[in-house]
């Protein structure tokens, strides 16, 4: 198991908090496998704050950094993560 750390912003910081998270994943896996580890920890929150169908869609609506850089979807969610990495998610939002 490798340990990374991931960075919530905006929205995100009401429900993950205002600290980052570590996260333990197996070596090899991808951001995506590690923000499953996160959201799952979280789901409740997610669900009542998002809704059921909209916490399982949320990445698409989601911007993420990898060590501060920032990856077009759904390239982000297949970078592989290494030891000390650190994953920044920020919800994007349209309006007017």
């Amino acid at each position: 198991m490798i340990q990374i750390t991931l960075k919530a912003h905006a929205a995100f910081k009401e429900i993950f908090g205002p600290n980052n998270l570590i996260i333990s994943v197996p070596e090899g896996s991808t951001a995506r496998e590690a923000l499953d580890r996160a959201f799952v920890r979280f789901q409740e929150d997610l669900e009542e704050r998002y809704g059921l169908e909209r916490s399982r869609e949320l990445m698409k609506y989601c911007i993420l950094l990898v060590n501060g850089k920032l990856y077009a979807q759904p390239d982000a969610l297949r970078t592989r993560v290494r030891a000390g990495d650190q994953i920044e998610i920020m919800v994007t939002f349209a309006g007017g």
